[in-house]
């Protein structure tokens, strides 16, 4: 997955006014985690095709102290943002083409009451420029 789909889910994120980030949600000083935020990572898929497309699940994993309908909410915004048959597209700098869709959600129980979880799965097709 490059760097380029990395910072198009980041500004989608930013976009939608839902707290992100990658891989860990670090929180710096006095500040505390906020109510409710999303902590992404991903897995490469192994290519079937020869026409160069890379596929990537990208997961999204959204934690909430509030209640079940904050992240059935956001889930709803992350499922417009990227919709699951047109998808959100984009050409970048380096000329390559970035293809991101909804796959799907699976909502989580969490031993902790107070704390709600949910996995949003993403795909994203990326087809890149040989340098």
């Amino acid at each position: 997955m490059s760097i380029e789909a990395l910072s198009i889910i980041k500004d989608a994120m930013e976009e939608m006014r839902l707290n992100y980030a990658f891989m860990e949600y670090v929180v710096e000083g006095d500040e505390t985690l906020p109510k409710t935020y999303f902590v992404g990572e991903y897995q490469e898929l192994e290519p079937v095709n020869e026409d160069g497309e890379e596929d990537t699940v990208f997961i999204l994993t959204g934690f909430s102290r509030e209640k079940w309908i904050q992240l059935e909410e956001a889930k709803g915004k992350i499922k417009k943002y990227f919709p699951k048959t047109t998808g959100k597209t984009a050409v970048t700098e380096s000329g390559s083409v970035i293809a991101i869709f909804y796959a799907n959600s699976l909502p989580f129980p969490v031993e902790d009451d107070e704390l709600k979880k949910i996995q949003i799965n993403l795909t994203v097709k990326e087809w890149k420029v040989e340098e």
